[in-house]
């Protein structure tokens, strides 16, 4: 039986006087992509940084691989565990192939051929696109063939084409690990995820495919007000129905 690539048992997190996470259950299957939607504030970031260990636990347990996040040392964890920020940064003036090698010294070709970087690598960071920054950030993350990749909006200022290149690429290195994605595009979720964690108010309020998650009745609950599901030639777009009443 394979263990899942992460999983959260009762966690309950606070800040002071603010609970972020309140009685999270969810478990990360060891392949695939899965989504964390959900509106602001609702615990989506929180659940990432707790995994990674920088947000500890009031309550209940993380595991990684089916070990307790506490029992990982820091040198094995990272490893196991690749992370990807919303835009893909450096504190000193590297070229591409330099922060790369920060990561892993030998960078393995055909991750290189696959995030188009070959013609980046003598280029500063400091000089790449958005686009071309995010696939350094992809790259970065999985240079040291991480069995988990967790990414918060990793595509968020990305133009549309860019996006969906990020996205497919994420969706490529699904095959063989875990990759847990905070998402805030509905759409794009319900294009690329296999399954959807859709978290409100720090809770997790519904787990499964897309078509499960994605109902009215979960998108009401966690949104607040309902939410208008629109279909085009087989895909799926959402907006508030009272924003939906107003274009209309």
């Amino acid at each position: 039986m394979t263990l899942p690539a992460l999983t959260f048992e009762g966690v309950s997190v606070s800040v002071g006087t603010r609970r972020l996470l309140d009685g999270v259950d969810l478990a990360i299957p060891a392949r695939g992509l899965v989504g964390i939607v959900g509106p602001n504030g609702s615990g989506k970031t929180s659940l990432l940084r707790t995994a990674l260990g920088l947000l500890p636990c009031a309550s209940g347990r993380v595991q990684i691989n089916g070990r307790a996040l506490a029992d990982w040392p820091a040198r094995e964890l990272a490893r196991h565990v690749g992370y990807m920020a919303q835009q893909a940064a450096s504190h000193w003036d590297l070229s591409a192939r330099e922060l790369l090698q920060l990561q892993a010294t030998e960078l393995p070709s055909a991750l290189l051929q696959r995030c188009e970087l070959v013609p980046l690598l003598d280029r500063r960071v400091a000089t790449l696109s958005g686009g071309e920054k995010a696939r350094v950030g992809v790259a970065r993350a999985l240079a040291h063939g991480p069995r988990l990749l967790l990414a918060d909006e990793p595509a968020a200022h990305l133009d549309i084409p860019h996006h969906h290149r990020l996205m497919a690429l994420l969706k490529e290195s699904s095959r063989d690990r875990a990759v847990v994605l905070v998402l805030h595009d509905l759409h794009v979720a319900s294009l690329y995820c296999d399954q959807l964690a859709m978290m409100a108010e720090g809770r997790l309020v519904a787990r499964g495919t897309p078509a499960q998650v994605l109902t009215p009745e979960c998108l009401a609950q966690a949104y607040g007000e309902p939410v208008t599901t629109h279909a085009v030639r087989g895909l799926h777009f959402f907006t508030g129905a009272q924003a939906a009443e107003e274009v209309l």
